[in-house]
């Protein structure tokens, strides 16, 4: 090997450095809890994000490891309530806990005290078993958090905690609070714990004025959950309001707050370790029901059941949205196509949903119609950053002059449109049929980039292309795809990365261009080997792009060789390629020392 290091600068996204804790979806969620005149604690929260269809209530029976059972709540997949991927919890104790994203604010925070913490002996995938099913008092947990902290994650997001017993507690990465004699706690979307201010989130008052002035108690809690609740880019997806002392739970999916889901938690510990889709338990909601008359009649008629249905107007477009966007768009599915022509009939400036309007048209033969529409939104939109010509040049059979990937799925003749799923879809990411197959040739940047197909509504493989199957600790769950690789090896080599520092209680996170180096989220922490060495080893592609931090990117190492600002404001990130030799890198300094 002849080259120990290339230096390289590039400008890191706000998107890209935003760290994630434990890679949970959590976002802007509204977390509540208080104590009612009879001495009982109720705890409520709307868990909100990009509409999710797949997410699960998850029930965990005492074991001979634990002392409680419990409930966990996920998305995705059964699995991730089972391990650092829960959303949240209450246990037969009375413990609750659930998550707020703190990243609103564009805002990363140090985890105080790191370098004093341990690591959980079980494992980070364990943490949130020990807490339901051994503890009761908030104490109990934050004592927990004073001793330990996960190996990867929790840099931006707190955790709301309450007990039957009237504690109430918060812990974050800027430390944790404890509540006594009071009647409520509030969280949404920014740092308690670092003291700092609302960034004029419009949820919180709300509900505290109706924690203030309000009795505490289920008609309370419900009207603080409708009238939080979201129903944009950002939805709430459902909401659960549970009794500390009694057990009792109530959920409300997709924005109705008439039909809840009721049930107590030993009510369903006594049905055994189970996992419930949450979509299933509401067969009588509107949302449920348009859904399956899309998919028994069509999208025609499942519109024209929504339009008459009896719903408040707040409801009525939270659910528009959520059929144009998160079913229709994201989903790539056609077939909801009148829920998005009804949605731009009043926000005609979401960019996303007319760039899915204009690929409708070109599929349905009308190429020239979908220019137009594409035209039209830039005369809307003038500063929009959605590439009209390329996709104009797309919609009249032609590929990317400059391309330098090409996508290919064998047969699938029959199909109506096939999406490239994992490519952004407002670069037009679908592609054409030409001799047997589907062709697309794309720009692509330099990275690994990951997909599957859409044909028709569903993902599909194809047959000749190499599966990949991805188990990384940063994502949810295992998952299967195809990947294309610019400018990065196909190969992985295991890589074992060292780094000496100034100060003997320095810990190192680490963050970079793949994901066994976190996408970019400064969650990684390398092993301590000695009082002034630090090292990490992982299978990496080459180039392998990164930075050193001590968890933000306010307070990254600074490498000697690599001392130079740019643009006051970030460093050059570092690179080893396949020549790399191995050596140590000296950390001489933080930025947030200077």
């Amino acid at each position: 090997m002849k080259k120990a290091v290339r230096s390289t600068y590039v400008k890191l996204s706000l998107v890209a450095i935003l760290c994630l804790c434990n890679y949970q979806q959590v976002e802007a969620c509204t977390i509540f809890c208080g104590k009612d005149s009879n001495g009982h604690v109720w705890a409520g929260n709307n868990e909100d994000g990009t509409f999710n269809f797949k997410t699960y209530l998850n029930v965990f029976p005492k074991t001979t490891e634990t002392k409680y059972g419990y409930y966990t709540l996920s998305y995705n997949s059964p699995k991730n309530g089972a391990n650092q991927n829960a959303q949240g919890g209450m246990n037969e104790a009375g413990l609750f806990f659930d998550f707020n994203a703190l990243d609103a604010s564009g805002k990363q925070y140090p985890i105080k005290d790191l370098e004093k913490k341990k690591s959980f002996p079980k494992g980070d995938h364990k943490i949130y078993e020990h807490i339901l099913g051994n503890l009761e008092r908030v104490e109990e947990v934050v004592a927990f958090f004073e001793e330990y902290w996960f190996n990867i994650g929790f840099n931006t997001v707190q955790m709301h905690l309450a007990d039957k017993y009237g504690g109430f507690a918060m812990i974050g990465p800027s430390g944790s609070r404890i509540l006594k004699n009071e009647k409520y706690q509030v969280s949404t979307n920014f740092s308690i714990c670092a003291n700092d201010e609302t960034y004029g989130c419009w949820r919180y008052p709300i509900a505290v004025e109706k924690l203030e002035n309000g009795p505490i108690a289920l008609e309370t809690f419900r009207d603080i959950c409708q009238s939080t609740a979201q129903g944009n880019h950002v939805s709430t997806i459902y909401s659960n309001i549970q009794n500390l002392n009694t057990g009792e739970l109530w959920f409300y999916y997709a924005l109705d707050y008439k039909n809840p889901y009721h049930t107590t938690l030993s009510e369903l510990l006594l049905k055994g370790r189970k996992s419930y889709h949450i979509p299933s338990l509401f067969k009588n909601n509107p949302l449920y029901q348009v859904i399956h008359k899309l998919k028994e009649s069509g999208g025609g008629e499942a519109l024209s059941l929504f339009e008459n249905m009896k719903l408040s107007p707040k409801h009525k477009e939270g659910l528009l949205t959520i059929m144009a966007y998160s079913f229709a768009d994201v989903g790539n599915n056609f077939e909801a196509y009148p829920f998005v022509e009804a949605y731009l009939k009043i926000n005609p400036e979401w960019r996303s949903l007319q760039t899915y309007k204009a690929t409708w048209q070109y599929f349905n033969g009308d190429p020239l119609e979908a220019i137009k529409t594409l035209e039209d939104y830039k005369k809307l939109v003038p500063d929009t950053g959605l590439d009209v010509a390329r996709i104009s040049r797309r919609f009249e059979g032609k590929f990317d002059e400059d391309w330098n990937s090409e996508i290919v799925l064998n047969g699938h003749q029959d199909a109506k449109y096939v999406f490239v799923k994992g490519f952004d879809r407002n670069t037009g990411n679908f592609l054409f049929k030409k001799n047997g197959k589907w062709v697309g040739k794309f720009k692509l940047p330099q990275g690994i980039h990951n997909y599957t197909f859409s044909v028709d509504g569903k993902i599909v493989f194809d047959s000749k292309t190499p599966i990949h199957h991805i188990n990384s600790i940063f994502s949810q769950e295992p998952f299967d795809t195809h990947q294309v690789f610019v400018g990065m090896t196909k190969d992985i080599y295991r890589t074992t990365i060292k780094v000496s520092v100034p100060n003997q209680e320095d810990v190192v996170q680490i963050a970079g261009n793949q994901k066994n180096l976190t996408d970019w989220n400064s969650v990684l922490k390398l092993k301590k080997v000695s009082d002034y060495e630090r090292e990490i080893t992982l299978d990496l592609h080459f180039p392998a792009v990164f930075k050193f931090t001590r968890g933000t990117w306010q307070s990254e190492g600074i490498v000697k060789g690599n001392e130079t600002l740019i643009d006051d404001e970030y460093y050059k990130v570092l690179q080893i390629d396949l020549d790399w030799d191995g050596r140590t890198f000296e950390i001489i300094n933080w930025r947030d020392r200077l």
